[in-house]
């Protein structure tokens, strides 16, 4: 029997791999580019440190500019020392470009300031971070964060000034600084310092109002609704409505004096006290004198003016006692020393110190030609006073110098003449008999009033109902009847004269009758 062989198999060698294979390369392939691609376009982490973490929350709190979305809060964290909280956040790649050096991070949630109500919207989405983009040339990814929203955000143009204030009115961060009524810019920083005892304020101008501020320019406070009732009237100030409530600070060029060169870099102001104090004190150079009165300064204070004619000529420049020369103010027969002060400038004179001694001769000359002082009521409101120079009728003598002060006679003022006079008779008045006048004044009013009751009880006794109106009623009636009973004769009388005489018998009348 003869056995089959098996045939041999025909085997085909592999020419390539199988396209089978493709599939999980691709996929891995896929899956590094999505990595790299993630990596690379996830942008940088940032670091912000803030005072606290209120409202930030990691995976939830975004970060915006201008209401865009352009990153999120990554995680929270405590620094070193425990002071600060350190939010990393990644920014998106396209807007890695706004991270520049003076770029500004600052929480935004609800907030009730001077300026207003903000950050209503985040009670329903919840707080962010807002950013300012910067306009530096250096890239940073380091940043302290601010605890509130800046007052004039980086970039923007303007002028910074350094204001300086020693008065009592304070201002605060985010007051506006005003001119001619229109808001111009802001108060960005408040320093106090304890060595000189003011306070300095770091100022910002916008454009194109920072143009305004030149070599003369002259600050302000605005102290909201302000009423000064002093001796030179009533004066009211207001300014807008945000300045009512919280004030804030003005700026112009005095009316009489050229703006001067514009400042360019960052200058230095005194805020002064108010407008008046601004021309005030463009004088630099005065002189002192005394003033005795006997009678109370009572409403004269520091800083009221001293006039002539009308013209402010300078200001009460003390009222207190301390003059060594002076009695003892209990001394019955003791002056009341008061000094004042007088600018040569606004007399003419130039503002010098030439010109002081010009005026002290002058002042004297004056003295006795019959220059003398007084006090005058400015305000009857509030009985504020002020100084009055005027000449008297009589010249007078110049009395020794005071601590050097050359000393001005006084007199009284019209209107303490006028009461002065009106007391005098008042005191004439009182010196009158005036009691034994009305004593016997008494008598005669106790007789008239005597007299007036007998005339009352006469009209009650012919008053309706009385028995002697009845009895008046009575007579009154038969009056009446004989009257009615004498109208007959009264007729006949009327008719025939002659008939009381010759009877009422009737005579025939004789009828004449014609010839036969």
């Amino acid at each position: 029997m003869n056995e089959q062989q098996p045939l041999p198999a025909d085997v085909t060698p592999l020419k390539s791999i199988s396209i089978i294979w493709l599939i999980p390369l691709l996929a891995v392939f896929i899956g590094i580019w999505m990595v790299y691609n993630n990596i690379t376009s996830r942008g940088p982490l940032v670091v912000i440190a803030f005072e606290t973490g209120e409202g930030i929350e990691a995976k939830k709190t975004k970060i915006r500019t201008k209401s865009v979305d352009i990153g999120l809060v990554e995680k929270l964290e405590l620094n070193n020392k425990d002071n600060n909280v350190l939010v990393t956040v990644r920014i998106s790649n396209k807007y890695e470009h706004l991270l520049m050096e003076d770029t500004q991070f600052w929480v935004v949630r609800p907030r009730v300031g001077k300026t207003g109500i903000s950050g209503i919207g985040t009670l329903l989405s919840g707080a962010y971070i807002e950013l300012a983009p910067g306009f530096a040339e250096t890239i940073q990814y380091e940043f302290k964060g601010l605890e509130n929203e800046p007052i004039t955000q980086a970039g923007t143009n303007g002028i910074h000034v350094t204001l300086d204030s020693s008065g009592n009115q304070a201002l605060q961060t985010g007051d506006p600084i005003m001119y001619r009524g229109l808001d111009v810019g802001r108060i960005e920083h408040v320093h106090f310092n304890a060595q000189e005892r003011r306070v300095y304020y770091d100022a910002f101008i916008e454009t194109p109002f920072d143009k305004l501020i030149t070599a003369n320019t002259k600050f302000w406070a605005l102290n909201g609704f302000e009423i000064d009732l002093s001796a030179e009237g009533v004066q009211i100030q207001t300014g807008t409505l945000e300045s009512l409530i919280t004030g804030g600070v003005a700026f112009d060029v005095p009316r009489d004096t050229t703006p001067g060169e514009t400042i360019t870099e960052r200058g230095f102001f005194t805020i002064y006290p108010n407008m008046n104090a601004i021309y005030d004190s463009r004088y630099k150079h005065a002189t002192t004198f005394t003033l005795l009165f006997k009678d109370s300064i009572r409403g004269l204070k520091p800083n009221a003016p001293v006039e002539y004619r009308g013209i402010k000529i300078g200001s009460v420049f003390q009222t207190d006692i301390n003059h060594t020369d002076i009695k003892n103010i209990l001394d019955p027969s003791a002056l009341i020393p008061i000094t004042i002060k007088i600018e040569p400038a606004r007399l003419g004179f130039k503002d010098n110190k030439e010109a002081i001694q010009q005026l002290n001769e002058d002042i004297s000359k004056s003295i006795k030609n019959g220059l003398q002082a007084s006090l005058v009521t400015g305000n009857l409101l509030t009985g504020s006073k002020f100084v009055e120079l005027k000449f008297g009728d009589k010249p007078r003598t110049i009395q020794p110098n005071i601590n050097g002060q050359i000393v001005i006679p006084t007199t009284e003022s019209q209107v303490d003449q006028i009461l002065q006079q009106i007391t005098d008779v008042l005191d004439k008045v009182n010196k009158l008999p005036v009691e034994n006048v009305l004593v016997g004044a008494d008598k005669t009013l106790g007789n008239v009033n005597a007299s007036l009751e007998d005339f009352k009880k006469l009209t009650n006794s012919f008053s309706e109902g009385s028995q002697t109106h009845s009895e008046l009623q009575e007579l009154l009636k038969k009056m009446k009847r004989t009257l009615n009973e004498l109208d007959p004769l009264i007729i006949q009388l009327n008719q025939k004269p002659n008939s009381l005489l010759f009877g009422t018998q009737q005579r025939e009348e004789l009828e004449p009758k014609g010839a036969k």
